[in-house]
């Protein structure tokens, strides 16, 4: 079955939702979003200051479109060089939907899985040393 935009749209939008709960779920999220930038399926459309920064007393985010979906992502540097600042409106919000977690989680692997670790190459074990007893390390082998 192809997954449209939209379907991945909804999905980042679900995940979105329960990522405080999980936060494993926002590299997810973020993993389908830079692949959709990468294929011309979603696009920067500015920064945000965050409402919410943390630590930090500023952050900004890059507010990324997804079809109608809107969503927030950590900044570069490059983001900061070449985007403008926008004003956040909260007001503004995506549209409702609804999808199961698993579903969305599925669709959401299916598109951009995690990398496979490298290979780890194994080698011999090594060689456990021969323990001696101190007075045989003292007096010489016995003959």
């Amino acid at each position: 079955m192809k997954t449209t935009t939209q379907d991945l749209a909804i999905a980042i939008y679900i995940i979105n939702k329960h990522a405080k709960n999980a936060p494993a779920l926002y590299e997810m999220k973020q993993r389908a979003i830079e692949k959709l930038l990468k294929q011309g399926k979603a696009q920067k459309v500015g920064l945000n200051y965050s409402p919410n920064p943390g630590k930090a007393l500023q952050r900004l985010d890059v507010l990324v479109q997804v079809e109608d979906y809107l969503f927030h992502l950590p900044s570069t540097k490059e983001d900061r060089k070449t985007l403008n600042i926008l004003e956040y409106e909260a007001q503004i919000r995506n549209p409702k939907a609804s999808m199961p977690l698993n579903r969305a989680k599925q669709i959401l692997e299916a598109y951009s899985p995690l990398p496979k670790p490298p290979a780890v190459k194994h080698s011999h074990p090594k060689q456990r040393p021969k323990y001696i007893g101190i007075s045989t390390y003292l007096n010489g082998p016995s003959k």
